[in-house]
This record gives C-alpha cells, sequence and structure tokens, in this order.
C-alpha cells in the first residue's frame, strides 16, 4: 500500500509533497493547541508534576550503582584492613551507649513523608529511598542541623541527638539486630550483633575511643554476628572528639 500511495506523490514533484508536509503540520499545531491548559490552574498542575516527576527519578534512564555519597566514601576507604574476627581477635573493645531500643519496631515498606507531595518532594527520590532500603547500618555524626534532619528523615526513624563539645558521639543505627559489643582496630570499627526478624537499636560510641591508623581515610563500620559473619556496613570519615570545640574557635576566628 505504501508503493501504491506514496510513489505517483514522488512522481509528481516536489509542489505536491510540500504541500503535504504543510497540511500535516498545520494539524500537529492544531493538536498541540487542543492539548495545551486551558487555564492558568491547568498549567499550574502541569508544572507541579513535572516538578514530582523530577523529585521521583533520574532525568534518563539510567542504572545506577552506587549513590553519589556512597562513592565518594568508598574512594576513601581504608586499604590495610584485615577481617572481622582479626578485628574481634586483635582489636580493641569499647564501650558503646544504647540511647533507643525499640526490639518491636517493624521497618515500613513505605512512609508517607516520602511522597513527591511532602515538603517537595525532599525524601522522594526513588534511587535514594533503594539505597536506604538496601542497608540494615548507618553511621552519621551530630555535626549539622540540616544534614541530621535529612538523615532522620531517609532512616525513617528518630533518636536524640547530643552535641558534646569535647567528646564527639559517633551514631549507630542498627535495623533487625541487637549489639552485642563493639570492637576497633586501626580504621575499623565491628559492630556485633544477634540477628532479629524486626526491632531497631541507636548506639553511640565516641570517636576519642577510636585511633585510625590513617586519618585521610575513612573508617569501615561493619556489622556482624558475633563470630564474625558480615551483616552490613557502612564508611564515614573520622570526626575529631573536639570537633565541636574547633567549629567555635574558627568561628571567633572568622568574627575578628
Amino acid at each position: 500500500m505504501d508503493e501504491v500511495v506514496y510513489m505517483p506523490l514522488l512522481s509528481k514533484g516536489p509542489a505536491i509533497i510540500l504541500s503535504l508536509l504543510l497540511t500535516l503540520a498545520a494539524s500537529s499545531t492544531a493538536i498541540n493547541a487542543q492539548s495545551l491548559p486551558e487555564s492558568p490552574e491547568q498549567l499550574e498542575q502541569l508544572e507541579q508534576l513535572e516538578l514530582r516527576l523530577k523529585q521521583l527519578e533520574p532525568r534518563e534512564p539510567v542504572t545506577i550503582m552506587y549513590s553519589p555519597e556512597e562513592a565518594e566514601a568508598a574512594a576513601h576507604q581504608p586499604t590495610d584492613t584485615i577481617s572481622i574476627s582479626g578485628v574481634i581477635k586483635e582489636g580493641i573493645r569499647i564501650p558503646y551507649f544504647i540511647i533507643k531500643n525499640d526490639p518491636l519496631y517493624q521497618r515500613p515498606v513505605y512512609e508517607k513523608h516520602w511522597h513527591s507531595t511532602y515538603s517537595g518532594g525532599r525524601w522522594s527520590y526513588m534511587p535514594t529511598r533503594i539505597q536506604y532500603a538496601l542497608h540494615r547500618l548507618f553511621t552519621t555524626y551530630d555535626i549539622g542541623l540540616s544534614s541530621q534532619y535529612d538523615f532522620q528523615q531517609n532512616v525513617g526513624i528518630q533518636f536524640p541527638l547530643f552535641q558534646n563539645k569535647t567528646d564527639l558521639d559517633l551514631y549507630i543505627i542498627a535495623f533487625q539486630t541487637e549489639i552485642t559489643a563493639v570492637y576497633t582496630k586501626g580504621n575499623q570499627v565491628v559492630v556485633t550483633g544477634t540477628p532479629k526478624h524486626a526491632g531497631v537499636q541507636v548506639a553511640t560510641i565516641k570517636t576519642g575511643d577510636l585511633h585510625p591508623s590513617d586519618l585521610k581515610k575513612a573508617l569501615r563500620i561493619q556489622l556482624s554476628t558475633p563470630q564474625g559473619d558480615e551483616l552490613d556496613y557502612s564508611y564515614i570519615g573520622y570526626a575529631q572528639p573536639d570537633f565541636w570545640s574547633q567549629q567555635l574557635q574558627k568561628l571567633k576566628g572568622r568574627e575578628q
């Protein structure tokens, strides 16, 4: 059918082809005009939908193996590491403090504040949601209100924060695990625990109890069974115990 319809048109020269193209263009314009919003309210709705879509997924179809934060942390991971069982046997056992313990906690599949209509879609980006869902161990410091607000919303639980000016805390959040001990050696921290079907614990350790062998490298935090079987891991840079005191000194220096 294509040959019967179009070949005679080609034989009659460019005039008919041009006329046909103009007709098609006019039809397309009419269709596009009909699809345009008829009111400012419709235009605003379309803009909101476009913004929500941007908050949900990447601009182009792409495979993402690691988030930018994970990729940056992994680039600074320590190289002189040993096995988990080695850290347990050769490392130092350090104190930890449980500041939140909910053994009946059920980790939700989805939280309402992750929706794209909540707070401008601040926590709705799907790669971020998948990244957090892949882990049961999370680590953070209390060194920024905005970052801590985002962290707690992403993790999905709230816990108290302590801005200790001379003895900084490292927060360890463990889902579905009952923490039993914490060991450290070099740039490694091993948190042992018993796997559970439910529950969440938030523990703190003092950064003053850690003695990294390389301050330029990240700390490797590993969650494992007492027997040394890894359950999850996290990388985080080392922050000095007097982090807040240093920040206050820097602030005073700028003001002078």
